[in-house]
Formats: structure tokens, sequence, C-alpha cells
């Protein structure tokens, strides 16, 4: 992950480029230094737990399985997923899980986008990446990396597209879906689905699905991505690893205070409110070392 002697990360992924963007401090915390809150968020697990499914049950249909026989099982996974719960939000549980599923596969019982079977029999379905970029630190010839996951390569009206699976609580309107619009992640993936898959990817569909109390709703939204936005995106991403490239340097990593409040806060809000001489305590006492590999391959742990 890292270069031989450094702490420079040689191979990005757009989870570490984002959290640098949102606060280099931050970025120090959570992916030099791997500190990770003892407890998963609930939405996380929640979100984790709606992937799995949706994708196995994507993956039984692409392979052409009994569609109820392949429903049953994963409400048996949903089950086992939910075991421990997902929190005291009522929105996010096992009948809520339980229930987007089976609401999921008759919404889309005739779907048009189809899941991508390569012609070796793979399924397009959550796919590990890494390619070269085309630039190197400062004084070295070695490439950076960019890595990720795919969750799902689908044809829709014979074109290909990169699919990102996505949940909220929210409404799926023009709000929720605008956000993906200028989505560096999409861009990567994007790129990554026409250099490391060969494939003439189109650009991307954003997959959501909204859970409330008493109900689940789905929708779908393409985002496009033209050769001159992943030009742009190529340039951006090698301006903010010069950024981190100048933080490791200096071994300083600013605090933005911009994002001290965002959302449900910042994780280690308490931890900046210590002095710089008893964070490493504090970070110790709330948080486990648990690092960061974009290289990991997914189903491989």
């Amino acid at each position: 992950m890292y270069f031989e002697g450094t702490k420079l990360q040689q191979a990005f992924d757009n989870t570490s480029l984002s959290i640098f963007k949102d606060c280099p401090r931050k970025y120090q915390f959570s992916i030099l230094e791997g500190w990770r809150p003892k407890r998963k968020a609930p939405p996380l697990l929640f979100g984790g737990a709606i992937h799995d499914v949706f994708e196995q049950f994507d993956k039984g249909i692409a392979l052409g399985e009994d569609r109820e026989t392949v429903l049953r099982r994963c409400m048996r996974l949903s089950f086992e997923l939910s075991g421990s719960g997902f929190g005291d939000d009522n929105r996010r549980t096992r009948l809520t899980l339980l229930r987007s599923l089976v609401w999921y596969a008759d919404h889309y019982r005739n779907d048009q986008l189809k899941t991508f079977v390569f012609p070796n029999g793979r399924v397009g379905l959550e796919m590990s990446f890494s390619f070269e970029l085309p630039f190197s630190p400062q004084g070295s010839n070695d490439h950076y990396y960019y890595s990720g996951h795919i969750d799902k390569l689908a044809t829709y009206n014979g074109l290909l597209y990169v699919v990102e699976r996505k949940h909220t609580t929210g409404t799926l309107g023009s709000q929720f879906f605008d956000r993906y619009t200028f989505s560096s992640q999409v861009s990567g993936y994007v790129f990554a689905g026409k250099v490391v898959f060969e494939s003439p990817v189109q650009g991307a569909i954003i997959d959501a699905t909204a859970v409330a109390v008493n109900s689940s709703s789905f929708g779908r939204s393409v985002v496009n991505r033209v050769g001159s936005h992943l030009e742009e995106w190529m340039q951006d991403l090698g301006y903010w690893i010069k950024q981190i490239e100048e933080c490791v340097r200096e071994q300083h990593f600013p605090m933005n205070t911009e994002s001290c409040s965002k959302y449900a806060g910042c994780q280690y809000r308490q931890v900046c409110s210590k002095s710089k001489a008893v964070r490493e305590l504090e970070l110790e006492t709330a948080f486990h070392r648990e690092h960061w590999n974009p290289l990991r391959v997914r189903g491989e742990d």
C-alpha cells in the first residue's frame, strides 16, 4: 500500500482520497494510522447487509437459477446478516431488510438492466480492480496505482454500464441523484471499466433503495461520463495526490474545521479537541487499529 520505507500511499482509492479532501487530519488518523471506531455505525452495517443480499439475488438471476429459489436463499441470508440488529433506527431493521429484498425482486421482475456475464462465465458483480496511474512521486520512477471495487457491470439497451448500489432513508428525488453528477467515485469506476475490463463502458447507473418504516422504494439514474470528464478526473486526481505528498513530506496534516460538524459530526472531533500531547491516548481509548488497504480483493477475506 505504501512506497517502501515511507508512509506515502502508493495505492489510492476513492475512500482514502475522499477522506483527505474532507480533512487532512482525518486522513492521517483514519488512513495512515488506521484508527477505526470500535463499533461500526449502524447505517454502515445495514448498508453492507442490503448490498450483500441484493448482490446474491442478482448473481442467482444472472446464472439462470429459479427466481423463487434465489429469493428464498437471499431471505435466509437476510436473517443471518440481521442477527445482531442495526441499532435503534426503526427504518433499518430485519423487517425492512427483508421487505426491501422481496419488493426489489418484485419491482424488477422484468428488469431490463441485465447483470453482465463475461465470456469465461464470470458474473460482473463485486469486481476488485487496480491500475497504474501516469504519475509518480517527486524524485521517484515508481508509479501510483488506483484501486477500487465495482458493485456491478450491467447492460441496458445493449450498452454497458457500471452500476453503483446506494441506500437512503430519505426520498429518491432529483436532490438525491444530483449528488452523483460530479462524483469522483463514479468517474474512477467508469475509467476502470474502460481500462481494466477492456469493456466499452458508457457511464454509470445509480441503483438506489429508499428504506422507510412502512415502505421501500426504488429508483435509478444514469450518470454519463464522456472522455473529457475522465481526462479532467485524472488531472484532478494528480493534483490531490500531490497535496497528500506535501502533507506526508512535511508531516503536517491540517485540520479542516469546516468538516468537523458535517452530518452527525466527525468521528475524531473528541480527539482533536484534546491537546496534541494526549491525542494518542484518546485514540487508544476510543478506537482500535485496522489499517485501510485499497488493494484488498473482495471475497478473499
